[in-house]
């Protein structure tokens, strides 16, 4: 697992953001706290795509599998990578 670290601007407010594995991602999803999702070719700040918030209460009961599910059958292709990347915000 790659350590990597990004700081950027989310709507506004400049975030950093740490990766994390899916495992981890799944437990802070079922404990209520936010968490980021992104393609894994793609950078969460990139000027083409910034990355996507997850959080318990906004999603209204969808299941964290179901959401990573929705999010790589429409997001991920061959360009933008096949595969979703989990960050946990750190600051």
């Amino acid at each position: 697992m790659r350590n990597l670290i990004f700081t950027g601007e989310y709507y506004g407010e400049t975030i950093t953001i740490q990766q994390v594995q899916k495992r981890t991602a799944k437990k802070l999803f079922d404990a209520g706290e936010t968490i980021y999702m992104q393609a894994c070719n793609m950078r969460p700040f990139g000027v083409w795509s910034t990355c996507y918030e997850l959080n318990k209460e906004k999603e209204g009961g969808s299941t964290f599998e179901s959401i990573v599910n929705s999010f790589e059958y429409y997001n991920c292709t061959a360009e933008t990578g096949l595969y979703a990347t989990f960050y946990k915000r750190i600051s």
